[in-house]
């Protein structure tokens, strides 16, 4: 018997990755798509034919939408400079809000829809759909354990080529500004640990198809006096990683290595190799079974989303929980920008030295 949806939402945006994002809605165990919202009528004409959205739910205006259909939420899924005036209309009207990462492209407009939603009461959840997989949670569990005992150092790197059409290929800083977020919140998530300062710097490669620079180097020191250097590349010309990228977490006692989707760790105590609870041994490293998730990526998100709503608690990445987030990203902007390195206070304290 399939399940009954019992939540309602309202898409705003449906651009390149927007437009995606439909699907996922109407794959979702927990949530019907009430309407759809864009400024281009042929877009919504086209999601009117390619998923049987019915017509008379697609709207130009987020108002009339709001007015004439029956919802509990907003779906916001329009380029980050315009995230506030779209969540802050629709946390007024009374509907919860999920948007896209990141949250905002000025530590003052994600201020502006935290604050909304304090004063509403109504929930803000942002989609940081990377945390909501196995392996990402797989990786937070074992170092939950304390099998490689205190966490001092982390390398991640990441190296993709993708092709975007549109504001990514037009942006400054393209893989700091709309991927970075992704890896930055889940060293957040897995760690358990608040960023502190960061330093960064960014090129273009001669070979870019960006406009903006699409590779970057960015070292973070964190509340427990560890530190991670994050290596980026969107413009790989030769071996790629998957998006989650691989890293390597290491500890007093060992380290986590995380790629490809398997967690495995090697630590330096003889016996912990010898049994630990969901590994196996396998020439003296550790290998983990990845841990089992009721829903995985944005439908995870919805899925936490959902049940924030009818538990009435705060989602796990909330509005609130999601600033120091984007001040990771805002932070090594501004280092990018100014050549120093940049206090997460300093972000959260003066909007006006952080806007993209």
């Amino acid at each position: 018997m399939t399940k009954q949806k019992t939540l309602k939402i309202v898409q705003v945006g449906i651009g390149a990755w927007g437009y995606s994002w439909i699907k996922v809605i109407q794959e979702s165990s927990e949530w019907e798509l009430a309407g759809i919202v864009d400024l281009n009528s042929a877009l919504l004409e086209k999601a009117c034919a390619e998923y049987g959205v019915d017509p008379n739910t697609t709207f130009t205006s987020l108002s009339e939408a709001i007015e004439k259909l029956d919802a509990d939420a907003v779906l916001v899924t329009t380029p980050p400079e315009y995230h506030a005036p779209v969540v802050n209309e629709a946390l007024e009207k009374g509907l919860n809000c999920i948007v896209e990462k990141p949250l905002a492209d000025t530590v003052e407009a994600a201020k502006s829809m935290v604050e909304t939603a304090e004063r509403t009461g109504k929930k803000l959840m942002i989609s940081q759909n990377y945390r909501f997989k196995r392996a990402p949670r797989t990786v937070k569990e074992v170092l939950k354990s304390g099998v490689v005992g205190e966490v001092g150092n982390v390398f991640i790197n990441f190296h993709k080529a993708p092709v975007f059409e549109g504001y990514r290929s037009e942006m400054d800083e393209p893989l700091l500004t709309d991927m970075a977020i992704h890896h930055f919140d889940q060293i957040r998530s897995i760690l358990g640990v608040e960023p502190v300062s960061v330093t960064a710097t960014s090129w273009n490669p001669k070979w870019s198809w960006f406009k903006g620079n699409a590779v970057t180097q960015v070292r973070f020191d964190m509340s427990n006096g560890s530190k991670i250097i994050y290596n980026g590349n969107w413009v790989s010309t030769g071996s790629t990683t998957t998006w989650d990228g691989d890293w390597n977490i290491q500890g007093d006692g060992g380290e986590v290595y995380w790629s490809n989707n398997k967690v495995v760790v090697r630590t330096n105590d003889l016996y912990k190799t010898v049994f630990m609870k969901g590994a196996v041994e396998v020439n003296g490293e550790l290998h983990y079974d990845l841990v089992n998730l009721p829903s995985e990526e944005r439908l995870g998100s919805l899925y936490e989303f959902a049940s924030a709503i009818k538990e009435d608690r705060q989602p796990e990445t909330s509005g609130a929980d999601n600033m120091n987030s984007i001040a990771m990203v805002l932070g090594a902007l501004l280092s990018v920008k100014t050549g120093r390195t940049v206090t997460i206070d300093e972000v959260l304290g003066k909007p006006a030295l952080t806007t993209v």
